[in-house]
């Protein structure tokens, strides 16, 4: 009798997690006449890992180019904006969707996002990979390449870092690199995916780091349904994007690879998709079903190897906040989660 109540309880709870989840929903504004830039980032956003894992649904809308008014932002011919990008977001949510992306129609490479800002801005010749750039920002990763001395000052003047880069002066040398983790375990969003195996220092745990970012390692780009090798560990990695500040500050990232925060062809790697993936499921996107979920199996490339797909984890410290759902959505997954919190805890004391 309690193992059939129980079954009961969870299918209802289940019921109720998959109502508070939804399809994300970017919706593109453009002034761009044949809409092709558009196609081909919707492309890039449905087929990229973690997003190909999740229900994706872009909407191209066509607007005048007075509506988009785009410009370089600070004088930085490559930093293109837009003004009323909040327009264009809360217009976005009115429409039912989750992200507002700008694409204007213009022949050079361009684009910007601010860190945990709002609305990505693409120029239409760039590559289309340029947007899942930007986007990313949006969800709070920062750029991984090296700012030149004229933009680094600004840029690195910030001390909260993002959910790929953290700001740490190392105290060298450490006692070993137990002590380096109990120091600095609060100071790295991504510490969680750190695995207990893989260091955060290494000259006998001396020096902080797992090691320097390998810039010519370029990490390959991910268009299928599944995660990346485990081979690409997270860890601790030096980052050069400070190098040229006027004051240098050591920055840290969670692979060791070139990632798409540096080079726009480049994908994402495990530690980023991890990230991204987490960040992704905190905001309510829902899940493709996989037959191999539903049965329980390990997905078929992982069979016979030993290895599983990386799980999504509990959502880590972010060190920017993720854009706020502004459509109602967020009320129905806060109120499904007390419903299910009251039924776990009705079985608990029903079992006992």
């Amino acid at each position: 009798m309690k193992k059939n109540l129980n079954l009961i309880l969870l299918v209802m709870s289940s019921m109720f997690i998959a109502h508070s989840a939804h399809a994300l929903k970017f919706v593109i504004y453009t002034d761009e006449p044949t809409g092709k830039a558009s196609e081909k980032v919707a492309e890039v956003m449905k087929n990229t890992y973690p997003f190909s894992k999740f229900n994706v649904e872009v909407e191209i809308v066509k607007v005048s180019s007075s509506e988009l008014d785009c410009f370089s932002h600070n004088g930085i011919e490559r930093a293109l904006t837009c003004k009323n990008l909040e327009g264009f977001q809360e217009r976005a949510l009115k429409s039912g969707g989750d992200q507002a992306m700008v694409i204007k129609d213009l022949n050079k490479h361009g684009g910007s996002a601010s860190v945990g800002g709002s609305v990505p801005v693409m120029a239409s010749g760039s590559n289309p990979r340029v947007m899942l750039h930007e986007y990313m920002h949006t969800l709070g990763l920062c750029d991984e390449y090296e700012y030149k001395a004229s933009e680094a000052d600004g840029y690195c003047s910030m001390d909260t870092g993002g959910a790929n880069l953290v700001f740490i002066t190392p105290e060298d040398p450490y006692v070993g690199d137990k002590i380096a983790r109990n120091k600095h375990r609060f100071d790295i969003p991504w510490f969680k995916d750190i695995a207990s195996t893989t260091p955060i220092t290494n000259s006998n745990g001396k020096i902080l780091g797992t090691g320097n970012v390998d810039f010519n390692q370029n990490v390959a780009v991910n268009p299928t349904k599944m995660p990346s090798t485990l081979s690409e560990t997270s860890g601790l990695y030096k980052g050069k994007s400070c190098n040229n500040a006027k004051f240098p500050k050591a920055v840290w990232h969670p692979g060791g690879g070139s990632t798409v925060m540096e080079k726009v062809e480049n994908g994402l790697g495990a530690p980023l998709e991890k990230i991204v993936e987490r960040i992704l499921a905190s905001k309510g996107a829902s899940r493709k079903m996989q037959i191999d979920e539903v049965n329980g199996a390990a997905p078929e490339r992982f069979r016979g190897t030993g290895e599983h797909p990386a799980q999504v984890m509990a959502p880590a410290p972010e060190m920017a906040p993720a854009q706020v759902d502004d459509s109602g959505r967020g009320f129905f997954k806060s109120f499904f989660d007390i419903l299910q919190g009251a039924f776990e805890s009705m079985t608990r004391s029903w079992t006992k």
